[in-house]
C-alpha cells in the first residue's frame, strides 16, 4: 500500500514546513471510509486547519491543543478535545471530514486546552459502549484517573472544572487497549513527565502516535512540577516514545515512517524526536553539572545553561519561558520525586 502524501485541507495556510516532502499520494479507496467522502477535500471552519496524514487519520490545529482524528466502521475517535470555545468549530470540522459519529475522546492530559471541549464535543457524539440508561447520547470520554483528580478535586490555587466536562471513563494501568476502527488503539500512561496524568495514544495499524504535551514543538517541554511533572519522567517519556517510534530505515528514500503528532506545532517523526530528546538532555546536564558546583539557581540561570538551543526553542515571555523550563529542571534535581 502507497503511503500518504501530506494532504492540506482548506483554509491553505502554511502549516507543512516541518513536514518530510517526497510522500506519494492518498489513496481514498484504501480506506473504510466512503470514497465520496474521501475524495472530497473538507471545508474547515475559520480559524482552524486540518490536514490529512493517513488514510482514515487527520489532525486538526488551532482548537488549543492538536486534535488527533481516526477514522473507521465504528466511527470516529478523538485525541483532545480542544477548548471550549473553540469546540463548535472542532465539531463542525470532524464534520466535514466525515458524517461518521464521534465515539470516542481521549485526553492526554487535564490542561485546559485539552479538555474543557469535552462537553459540547462529546455531545455531538455517541457512546463507544451504549448504556440503554444513559441520560443521552455522548461519546465516551476516557482519561487516565489523574486527570479526573485534576478536574474534581484540584490543588493549590486552582478550581474544580464543571462535572461536565470530566472524563466519563479512566484507567490506571500501564496501558489500556481496544479494538476500534479495524485496529488496536493503545493509550498508555506516561504519567511523571508533563504532569502526572499524561497518556500517549497509538493506533497501532495506521502507526499515528499522539503524545500529548509530552512533545510540544514549539519550545522546551512544558514541566509542571506543580502537578507532578518532572524533568526525571519527560526523559523517561521521550526515550520510551522512541522505542515506540519507527524510523524510515533501512530505505530511508521510501515513505514509511511513524507519525507523531504533539500536543502543539507541527506533525513530527523519530528524527525529530531523537532531536528534541538530544536536546532536552543536554540541557538537562548542564545544570546538573552546576549544580555539582554549588551554584545557586540565580547563578544557573546567568549561566545560560540552555545555550546553543535557546534561539530555537526558549521563550522570553509567554506562558512557558525558558526560565521557567530552567528552574523545573533545577527543582527536579535537588528534589527529585520519590521513585524518579
Amino acid at each position: 500500500m502507497k503511503h500518504p502524501k501530506w494532504r492540506l485541507l482548506p483554509p491553505a495556510r502554511t502549516i507543512a514546513a516541518g513536514l518530510v516532502a517526497g510522500l506519494t499520494l492518498l489513496d481514498p479507496t484504501s480506506t473504510s471510509v466512503p470514497a465520496a467522502e474521501a475524495q472530497q477535500p473538507p471545508a474547515t471552519p475559520a480559524g482552524l486547519e486540518t490536514i490529512q496524514i493517513r488514510p482514515n487519520v487527520y489532525v486538526i490545529f488551532g482548537a488549543g491543543s492538536n486534535i488527533t482524528v481516526h477514522l473507521g466502521e465504528d466511527g470516529v475517535v478523538l485525541v483532545d478535545a480542544g477548548t471550549e470555545a473553540l469546540a463548535p468549530q472542532v465539531v463542525n470540522a470532524v464534520h466535514a471530514i466525515t458524517s461518521l459519529p464521534i465515539r470516542l475522546i481521549v485526553n492526554t492530559s487535564a490542561d485546559a486546552d485539552h479538555v474543557t471541549g469535552n462537553e459540547i464535543v462529546s455531545a455531538a457524539g455517541r457512546e463507544i459502549n451504549p448504556d440503554a440508561f444513559s441520560d443521552q447520547p455522548h461519546a465516551t470520554v476516557l482519561a487516565h484517573e489523574n486527570v479526573m483528580l485534576r478536574m474534581s478535586n484540584p490543588s493549590g490555587n486552582d478550581t474544580a472544572m464543571p462535572s461536565e466536562l470530566w472524563p466519563s471513563e479512566t484507567y490506571t494501568a500501564r496501558v489500556r487497549s481496544m479494538y476500534v476502527n479495524d485496529e488496536a488503539l493503545l493509550v498508555y500512561r506516561f504519567t511523571g513527565a508533563h504532569s502526572d496524568a499524561d497518556s500517549v495514544v497509538m493506533f497501532r495499524k495506521a502507526d499515528v502516535i499522539a503524545t500529548g504535551d509530552i512533545l510540544d514543538l514549539r519550545h522546551f517541554p512544558v514541566i509542571d512540577t506543580a502537578k507532578g511533572g518532572s524533568i526525571q519522567g519527560e526523559l523517561a517519556a521521550l526515550n520510551r516514545l522512541l522505542e515506540m517510534t519507527v524510523p524510515a530505515m533501512p530505505l530511508v528514500l521510501k515513505p514509511g515512517r511513524t507519525l507523531l503528532v504533539p500536543g502543539h506545532g507541527r506533525v513530527s517523526d523519530y528524527a525529530e524526536l531523537v532531536e528534541y530528546r538530544d536536546m532536552v538532555t543536554t540541557i538537562k546536564d548542564n545544570i546538573e553539572a552546576l549544580i555539582k558546583e554549588g551554584r545557586t539557581l540565580a547563578q544557573i540561570q546567568a549561566a545560560n545553561p540552555t545555550a546553543g538551543y535557546r534561539a530555537r526553542w526558549g521563550r522570553e515571555t509567554g506562558p512557558w519561558t525558558t526560565a521557567q523550563f530552567v528552574e523545573a529542571i533545577y527543582h527536579g534535581l535537588t528534589n527529585p520525586v520519590e521513585g524518579q
